[in-house]
């Protein structure tokens, strides 16, 4: 499937370190999420619907990995994980499952434990958080961009409270992009509905190529410990001229 940018948001975001021995391999972080595009997310390369994501940042030993799986611990389920060649340009270690599938709760809920193992033969271990939360992330409402087009204003509507999933906690994002291997601009994580665009970002021949996309993210308030929580997200995406109503 194409869309694998979509991750960067945990790649990115995620800044602990470790200290590292040439002789070990190191999982630093392993995710399991439910993803939600809409139909027009596929114009850009992503896959619209509910996908599942489960995948992990694994920093090798002096060894080549040689495999990476996911087992689910509650359904038996084991999915074989690949390096991300595209995400790996810019993140070394990223290994996720791909095709991503459709979403399945018969299949995917539960905690993930993921296994790698390098040519030596030596191998390390970690887990997901629990994913148990029912309902789709909602998509944000009203989507706009306002003020100077080359440095806007992306403003939106909070989903309404009823409409969000119970045992999560609401984050945003904000991304421009022109297809799904081609980000221009990403935000930091955000509590509230909107934010400006830095200058320097969107060149004017390119406004009719860019398209904003705000993810609303639902972190799991049972596991707000664990460095990967995510547990639900929904992609809301227009094309900044729409945005901008012209």
């Amino acid at each position: 499937m194409k869309g694998k940018i979509l991750l960067l948001t945990l790649c990115l975001c995620l800044g602990a370190t470790a200290v590292l021995s040439a002789d070990e391999i190191v999982i630093k972080y392993a995710w399991a999420f439910k993803d939600r595009y809409p139909d027009i997310a596929e114009k850009l390369g992503f896959q619209p619907g509910n996908i599942f994501q489960v995948g992990a940042l694994v920093t090798p030993s002096d060894s080549p990995i040689k495999e990476v799986t996911a087992k689910n611990l509650d359904t038996g389920l084991v999915l074989k994980a690949s390096a991300a060649p595209d995400l790996n340009k810019l993140f070394p270690g990223i290994y996720m499952v791909d095709p991503m599938p459709s979403f399945d709760p018969s299949k995917h809920k539960g905690v993930w434990e993921i296994r790698a193992v390098d040519e030596k033969g030596r191998e390390a271990v970690a887990k997901t958080h629990r994913m148990d939360k029912d309902g789709d992330m909602p998509f944000v409402e009203e989507l706009k961009a306002s003020g100077d087009p080359l440095a806007p204003i992306i403003s939106w509507k909070a989903p309404n409270e009823k409409d969000i999933p119970k045992g999560v906690t609401v984050e945003y994002r904000v991304r421009l992009l022109k297809d799904s291997y081609n980000q221009l601009y990403r935000s930091e994580s955000l509590s509230n509905t909107q934010h400006q665009i830095p200058e320097g970002k969107i060149k004017s021949e390119d406004l009719p190529d860019i398209y904003v996309r705000v993810e609303c993210s639902g972190l799991d308030k049972d596991d707000s410990d664990h460095p990967a929580a995510l547990e639900l997200r929904s992609e809301t995406i227009t094309s900044l001229k729409d945005a901008l109503g012209k």
